[in-house]
Parts: C-alpha cells; structure tokens; sequence
C-alpha cells in the first residue's frame, strides 16, 4: 500500500482482525487486518498483513500445527494493536473464528492499559475506551487440565539479552529442568547471551507491514505498545509447535509501577509485564488451549534490585549482556552500552550494591557514577523533581535504597553522582531499613507448577549462580 498524501487518523471508524493462514511449508503464519473509513469520510481502508515466522523442529520431527493453532485468534488480536494506533478508531472487530471470550477480555484491557502510554504521549484527551466486537464465531469453552508429564520439564524460556532472564534460565538449569531460549527477531546481544548460557536456543521472526510505516510518515498516530504481551504469545505458539512445556518469562514485580497518573488513571510503560496482564494472559491463554500453567513469569515475587543480587552470584555474563534501550532499536542493535540511557542508569543503579566499581564498570563500559551531567536522570529514577521515565526501569522506591546503599558504601561514597543527590536528598545517608527489607521479601505472585517453584526458590538458597 502506498499512501497518495496526508493520513488523518480522525477518518477511521473501525479497525478489523480479519484473518489468519498457516504456511506449513515455510513454518509462518501471515495475519490480515483492515482500518475502516467512518462512513462518509474521504478516506480508502487501509490493509496490513504481518507475517510471524517459527522455528521447525530439528531432526524431522513433524511440527504440532494443531497444537499452535489454538493460540494464533488470540495472537493476532494483540499483534493488531501496533496497526490499530494508527488511527485509534473507537471499534476494534475481531472478524476470526476461535477467539474465547477470556481473549477478548484481555485484548480490551490491552487496548485500555496496554496503550495507556501510547494515549498520553500522543495528546490523545483520555485512555482509549474502545469497544471489542467479535463477529467470528468464538471459541467453544472447554475444560482445563494442569500442564504435566515430560512438556511440564520442558521450559521455554524467553531471553532479552539483559539480567533477569539470565536469572531465570540459571534457576531453571540449576531445577535440573530441560531449558530452550527463545527470541523474536535475535539481535547480536540476545545471541551472545544465549550463547554465553550453552543451552538450546530457537528463533521466530516478526515482520511488519511496510505499510505502516508509510502511513506513520504520513501522520498516522505513532507510539509505545505492549510488545511484551505480543512477543510471549509468539512464545506459546512457538512452544506449542514444538511440544514444549510453558513459556517462562522473566517480568518482576516492580513492573506493577506505574510510571505516572494521568486524570486519575495509570500509565505504566511495562502493563505487559504486570501481574495484573500476567495473570490476564494467562486465563486468556488457558481458555484458548484448555491448559493450566502455561505460561507464568518465574520472577514475578521479586523486585529488580533483588534480581540484581542474584545475577551479581554470577559472572559468566558480565561480557554478554546489555540491557541499553538505544542499543536495541527496531532495525538492530549494537553490542554494547550507551553509558548515558535511563535504562543504563537503572541497571548501573541497581547492581552496585552487589558489584565492585571495577566489576561493575567492566559490565557497563564506563563508571557512570563519575559522570556529574548524568545526576538529573539518576534524580528521576528516585522521583526526584520528576516522575521516573518512561522505560522498563524499577520502582521509585528501589532507586531509592540503591542511592542509599551506595552513599553509605565505601565503594561509591565519593562518586560525583551519589554525592549530587544526597545533596538534594539528605536522608539518604541515613537510610530506611523498613523499606530496604520489605524490597527483599516475597511479593504477590501467580501460581505456578511445584518443580517452578522448587526453582523461584534457588534464587533465594544462597546458592551460587
């Protein structure tokens, strides 16, 4: 599709699911979708078609097709969300066969949460309120049975080239589980960690429609969208097809924050990573497959800083991994840390009440402590003057302690950084022992399978990683 002059979202009434098809040979499956013109309007439809590529199993096994086809209607509604912003109609219609009312749930919540971010930063006047019609025929209820027998052993386990899914893949390993990394679209940082990890390792591709970055030059709305919920139903499918057991994430309690209110409302740039999401995608997933514990985030008890502690037990990927924002872009990512990102100053924020300076400056390329221009956006981590930005970092509160930690630490004490901020925050010096014992201790988390949970365990065991 090419776009003969200005897009006006304003055009649009409607946004339509319309289908899915298999592609066994080439182990894919494209999704069609269409943004509808308000009638009247001087505008055409607008049709994308998106197309998920999987891995085959090796050694000519043949592929469940069945099996991952239950969770494709459920797939493509939330891989819907990164075309429907473009013009933010006020229906989506979900015009497949298969989709249970539990899916619809959450594409609802997606659309109201998900895009939460996406609504703030576009200057749209509130959060999305759109309604989800379904106009295929729905998913027949069914009964659910728990995960077991050998797929129960055989985690999935999403890696995103950053500390906490090296946390879960160790946990699981060190649970005598049989553990498969997983990524969508791999860049060279996700393959070094899988790498540096030494287990199995699959990839499926995600490829959007060109077409939507012609109608984004042309002024489509643009933004944030819950690329956790769409790259961990990617998962379930990618596990189905090669008869693994669940998707294992590694989404931490401190991703419940949100980043802001806005009129009453919260945004949170990590929703998708949210108990509250976790636990709706995982009824939705249960209602598409009929099995229970498919799919749980093995960290959800735990805060960043206390992962942090975990990964610190560890050094085998102090040259792997990187967990910079700019280094992971949509067309790439460098292998390295910018030194200078929010996501940098969390990361260096968090690990360096557990890591020497030279161990921690080795990981990060550079002693950002030392570095007076960046105290602003270490002030913003704490809510200092600001709320905390827009990325995947920790909780106000965690920054806090850590900044604590590190002003009454030998190691940091002196840092140009630690010392700017306890100059705008005294209290610092004298720390909260409530507060620091309480972002150790064990959060709300789901349910999952006993041999999972002999795993959460270990990070808490004292044994080494």
């Amino acid at each position: 599709m090419s776009t003969a002059g200005p897009f006006d979202p304003s055009a649009y009434g409607a946004f339509r699911f319309d289908s899915f098809s298999v592609d066994e040979s080439a182990s894919a499956v494209d999704f069609t979708f269409t943004l509808v013109p308000r009638e009247g309007a001087d505008a055409s439809p607008s049709s994308f078609t998106e197309r998920i590529g999987f891995s085959a199993p090796a050694d000519g096994v043949t592929p469940d097709w069945a099996a991952a086809r239950d969770i494709l209607p459920l797939l493509g509604a939330v891989l819907g969300l990164s075309y429907y912003k473009a013009a933010a109609p006020p229906v989506y219609e979900v015009a497949v066969d298969g989709l249970a009312a539990e899916g619809a749930a959450f594409l609802e919540q997606a659309l109201r949460h998900g895009l939460a971010e996406f609504a703030y930063r576009a200057g749209l006047p509130a959060l999305l309120e759109t309604a989800v019609t379904v106009t295929g025929v729905p998913a027949a209820p069914r009964a659910s049975v728990d995960l077991k027998g050998e797929r129960l052993a055989r985690p999935l386990a999403p890696v995103g080239g950053g500390k906490d899914s090296v946390v879960t893949v160790e946990s699981l390993r060190l649970a005598g589980l049989d553990v498969t990394q997983f990524s969508v679209n791999p860049n060279a940082i996700m393959r070094r960690v899988a790498e540096a990890a030494g287990l199995p390792f699959v990839t499926a591709t995600r490829t959007l429609d060109p077409a939507l970055f012609e109608l984004n030059t042309a002024g489509a709305l643009n933004g944030h969208v819950p690329v956790t919920a769409m790259n961990s139903l990617i998962a379930l499918a990618q596990a189905r097809l090669l008869g693994l057991g669940p998707v294992v994430m590694s989404n931490e309690n401190s991703a419940a924050e949100p980043t802001l209110v806005w009129d009453g409302e919260p945004v949170n740039h990590q929703w998708s990573k949210s108990l509250e999401a976790e636990q709706l995608l995982a009824g939705a997933i249960e209602a598409q497959t009929g099995e229970r514990g498919a799919y749980f985030s093995l960290l959800r008890p735990f805060t960043e800083l206390r992962i942090a502690g975990k990964f610190a037990r560890t050094e085998r990927y102090d040259d792997a991994i990187v967990s910079c924002n700019r280094a992971f872009r949509l067309s790439g990512a460098e292998p390295g840390w910018c030194g200078e990102c929010a996501k940098c100053q969390f990361v260096f924020l968090a690990l360096s009440p557990f890591m020497s300076r030279d161990r921690l400056v080795g990981i990060i390329g550079t002693d950002m402590f030392a570095k007076p221009e960046l105290a602003d956006g270490f002030a913003s981590l704490l809510g200092l003057d600001a709320h905390k930005p827009f990325e995947c970092v920790g909780e106000e509160a965690e920054s806090t302690v850590a900044m604590s930690l590190a002003a009454r630490s030998p190691e940091w004490w002196d840092s140009a950084v630690v010392k700017a901020l306890v100059e705008r925050a005294p209290e610092l010096l004298d720390g909260d022992p409530a507060m620091e014992r309480s972002l150790f201790a064990d959060r709300a988390a789901t349910p999952v399978p006993s041999i999972y949970a002999e795993a959460r365990d270990l990070l808490d065991s004292g044994v080494p990683l």
